[in-house]
């Protein structure tokens, strides 16, 4: 059997990792869920689901992981979905935030599944909210996304305005846990221990 059958090619996984945490005050990528760094986890469920997972900015990466620097440095989350698109060269790149730990496989599949071509976007939704850090981005996106950038835009929904090709797909809450402080990281802590 193909140890690939079953994963997909044709999108990347990327982790965002080069963010400052400054809400936190310390990494995000080296927090403990269960006793392993969010990095590690989140990359080793993006594995489980493509053949090419990179890690785009931080200073750590996970054993077998590819670090991609950061094509604009401290210029936050589209700053890292850009280096991104440089690896992908053509293909869609799905990303998630290092600060998501509990995605699952198969939230990442049902966001990654169709393949996005064109401007196609497909992100998580929470409650009706959009959750941008935790998506699909098709490669025709990232001439929007790099001109939006180069006019100062650095949020992800701010990149996202007035593009049509979007859907959302709703998550239950638990497999998008977002620990942004933290008082997020203790109730992540209390319910799945550290």
């Amino acid at each position: 059997m193909d140890q690939n059958e079953g994963m997909i090619s044709h999108t990347i996984g990327a982790i965002l990792a080069g963010g400052s945490s400054n809400r936190m005050g310390r990494s995000k990528s080296d927090l403990l869920i269960a006793g392993t760094p969010f990095l590690d986890r989140l990359h080793d469920t993006m594995c489980d689901v493509f053949t090419e997972v990179i890690v785009c900015g931080g200073a750590v990466v996970p054993p077998d992981g590819v670090l991609i620097a950061d094509e604009n440095p401290g210029e936050g989350p589209v700053g890292g979905l850009l280096s991104a698109f440089r690896i992908a060269r053509g293909r869609p790149v799905f990303i998630s935030a290092v600060d998501v730990p509990m995605l699952t496989p198969d939230v990442i599949r049902s966001l990654a599944e169709p393949l996005a071509t064109g401007t196609t976007v497909r992100i998580a939704q929470v409650d009706g909210e959009d959750q941008p850090l935790v998506g699909v981005y098709g490669p025709g996106v990232e001439e929007l996304v790099r001109a939006r950038f180069e006019a100062g835009t650095r949020s992800v929904l701010g990149v996202l305005d007035g593009l049509d090709n979007i859907d959302r797909i709703e998550i239950h809450s638990d497999e998008l846990f977002n620990v942004n402080d933290q008082a997020d990281y203790d109730r992540l802590i209390e319910r799945y221990g550290a």
